[in-house]
């Protein structure tokens, strides 16, 4: 490939997880092109070749549609990344309303590896029961379907343990629960009927096209009692083509905001090589392609518990180069048809996330004694960071 490889970042939700990736992509060797609305994340980085913007307001899924094929096939990419978890169930229906003759279909396809998978590997449910079948070390889990059969499972494996609602993201619809009073609280306040303003809000952004059908994100509405497994939070960032593992990025969540349960504030890269075959066996299970991300807890032992797959970019993308194994470069390489380079990752880099760390505590060490994540170098992407958490801009 003698010009640069183009790829498309495709983003339906203003997520500061991604925005730092055009970045590495571009100096990866990529020429990168971003699909969002203007008021996100994404849309206020400088490392961007092209520029594509939903149309304000808009989120029918058929004119999104759309729009997407008219991007890609007048900008023509080689490769396509969704970056954020609705943009992956969306992408999924959308490969099933496409005929295989599409351009679109067919970046889709070879982007993603198995569109239809994506929707299975989304559900924490649905990943528990495949990584089960695979061999991988998961917690013992159920799919409860009332009250008394949770309390049931709790009673059979102890408390504390977890209640997960099996769509979900950024740490939200997943609880602990120490006692039965606990459990039986959050299964009730998960089953409340909402206020009626919240129904009726709902009920107008949808006729107004403001918010994605159901049909077009189907949420997973299983809810998962599964056990509690004591350890340290860790992750598994893969790129995958083919059915190969390009390269893998593999940390410990040291912190995070704005709990236990939400995104990494502070990272610790670490080589895990059972995190990085779990993720390869797994992916190679369902035929995914491109950016995935797993999550897991590392116990006393030494042992990876797999808990979630994220089919997209995480938090960590864009630190491959300085973490010894660059992910982004791997896969234009593969991309390109160049040889492989080796590359290992170090053991002892710390990163902390901005703003995430400085939300989480101002006044945190993790500030001065690892490295913090400023994009200094995108002001614009700095600026609007800071304005929507209202956080002062860092000095120096």
């Amino acid at each position: 490939m003698s010009t640069p490889p183009k790829i498309l970042i495709a983003g339906l939700e203003s997520w500061s997880g991604v925005a730092r990736l055009p970045h590495a992509l571009q100096d990866a060797g990529f020429e990168v092109g971003v699909a969002c609305f203007e008021d996100s994340y994404l849309a206020a980085t400088r490392f961007r070749d092209r520029f594509f913007p939903w149309h304000p307001g808009c989120r029918r899924g058929g004119a999104l549609l759309r729009r997407l094929k008219t991007i890609v096939d007048e900008w023509q990419p080689n490769f396509l990344v969704p970056a954020d978890d609705p943009t992956v169930v969306f992408l999924s229906r959308a490969f099933e309303r496409l005929e295989p003759a599409d351009r679109l279909a067919s970046l889709l396809k070879f982007s993603l590896g198995n569109p239809a998978a994506l929707l299975e590997a989304e559900s924490k449910h649905g990943t528990l029961e495949r990584a089960r079948r695979c061999g991988i070390r998961v917690p013992r889990s159920r799919a409860v379907a009332g009250e008394a059969e949770m309390l049931v499972f709790a009673r059979e494996n102890g408390f504390p343990f977890l209640l997960k609602q099996s769509f979900g993201w950024a740490g939200g619809g997943v609880a602990v629960c120490r006692n039965e009073s606990e459990a039986a609280a959050v299964w009730r306040n998960w089953h409340r009927r909402p206020a009626w303003k919240r129904r009726f809000y709902a009920w107008r952004n949808s006729i107004r096209g403001r918010e994605l059908g159901s049909r077009w994100l189907p949420a997973d509405k299983v809810i998962v009692a599964s056990q509690f497994i004591a350890g340290k939070p860790a992750m598994c960032l893969a790129t995958i083509l083919e059915g190969e593992v390009l390269g893998a990025l593999t940390a410990f969540k040291v912190k995070s905001f704005p709990n236990e349960q939400g995104p990494s504030s502070v990272v610790q890269f670490v080589h895990n090589e059972e995190m990085r075959r779990a993720a390869g066996k797994l992916a190679g299970a369902w035929g995914l392609a491109g950016f995935i991300g797993f999550d897991f807890i590392v116990d006393a032992r030494g042992d990876a518990w797999l808990i979630e797959c994220n089919p997209r970019p995480t938090p960590i993308a864009h630190l491959g180069e300085r973490a010894g194994e660059d992910i982004c470069l791997a896969l234009r390489r593969q991309l390109a048809g160049l040889p492989p380079l080796s590359m290992q990752q170090k053991e002892t880099l710390i990163v902390a996330h901005f703003p995430h760390e400085a939300l989480r505590d101002p006044a945190s060490p993790y500030l001065t004694a690892a490295i913090y994540d400023v994009p200094r170098d995108d002001p614009g992407l700095l600026r609007r960071l800071s304005q929507r958490h209202r956080i002062q801009l860092p000095v120096g």
